[in-house]
């Protein structure tokens, strides 16, 4: 059996939700460029650098014509 590398040696890495302020959890099969969700507000980050951690939050983008068509009262 072979040694583990040190990438297995940290298996998960926790960031911060910039909405909701929930704890996401980053297992080591995430890697740079993927995006993952937040399991409260469901808000899309991507996985800029895993060290240290750093998330994007990735907006998205609505089309204000659908939501002005839309009564909300």
């Amino acid at each position: 059996m072979g040694k583990r590398s040190k990438r297995y040696e940290e298996e998960m890495r926790l960031g911060k939700c910039d909405l909701c302020d929930n704890d996401i959890c980053i297992d080591f099969y995430y890697d740079r460029g993927d995006t993952i969700f937040c399991d409260d507000c469901s808000a899309e980050y991507l996985i800029k650098c895993r060290q240290p951690l750093r998330l994007i939050l990735l907006d998205e983008e609505y089309d204000d014509d659908f939501y002005g068509d839309l009564d909300f009262d």
